[in-house]
């Protein structure tokens, strides 16, 4: 299926995706130096029955654990900072996923409201083939900026329009067709790298009833060689938010 770029609502359903988008930031704390050593990923926010989860990348964990067992290194999701370990859900280094529960925190931490989460009308979501159109987001770490001591600022990426090139293993893949994608806010800055963007949430854009966005995976792997995105399908998170490894 073909997909055009020339559509006027482009913009607008560009930047749906990173509503449900938070970046995940390890490394030294921003409020002791005004040129904190950091890197970061993306986490997806989803609420699956009574639970609020953040979803990231097995690999996003396991730099932090490397890191945190020769330094002092701080972990912090979006507006939440936290021992990630003490509310690990489930992880998988095959699947490349890890599920934290942030129930505790909703309602509790300024910014953790209910509405950040995308609450899934069903689960697990529907099929993925390479007719269906989908969008996805996440937080490029070249384009994160340390403003001033203790405040940190991230420009976000949303691609939203692409084309599913094949389906697998319970895995998707994807063009990111950087030249047609928006830039939420960079302020002129250029992308360079898509670094960051792992544990990004990618949704499928379904046509009925009416037109809306289901989530259907996460974002795990970009090969630049090829302009490949490489997705997680959704379907390997259970309703309780373990993982189908």
């Amino acid at each position: 299926m073909e997909v055009s770029f020339d559509n006027p609502f482009f913009d607008e359903i560009s930047k749906y995706p990173v509503r449900f988008a938070v970046p995940v930031f390890f490394g030294d704390s921003p409020k002791r130096s005004f040129t904190a050593s950091l890197s970061n990923g993306t986490a997806s926010l989803l609420k699956l029955g009574n639970k609020f989860l953040a979803i990231t990348c097995h690999h996003v964990l396991d730099a932090f654990r490397r890191r945190s067992a020769t330094t002092a290194t701080i972990f912090q999701l979006g507006y939440v900072r936290m021992t990630p370990d003490e509310h690990l859900i489930a992880e998988s280094a095959e699947l490349d996923l890890a599920v934290l529960d942030l129930t505790p925190f909703v309602g509790r931490v300024q910014y953790v409201t209910e509405a950040a989460f995308v609450s899934a009308a069903a689960w697990p979501p529907g099929s993925v083939s390479t007719e269906d159109v989908i969008c996805m987001a996440g937080f490029p770490g070249v384009w994160r900026d340390q403003v001033d001591l203790g405040h940190l600022r991230f420009y976000s990426f949303s691609s939203g329009a692409a084309e599913v090139v094949s389906v697998r293993n319970r895995q998707i893949t994807t063009t990111v067709q950087i030249q047609d994608c928006v830039t939420q806010i960079n302020h002129g800055l250029v992308l360079g790298s898509l670094g960051g963007l792992s544990g990004g949430p990618v949704f499928a854009w379904r046509k009925a009833p009416v037109i809306h966005a289901e989530l259907i995976g996460f974002i795990f792997e970009y090969q630049e060689n090829l302009d490949l995105m490489l997705v997680r399908s959704a379907t390997v998170i259970r309703e309780d938010g373990t993982l189908d490894a």
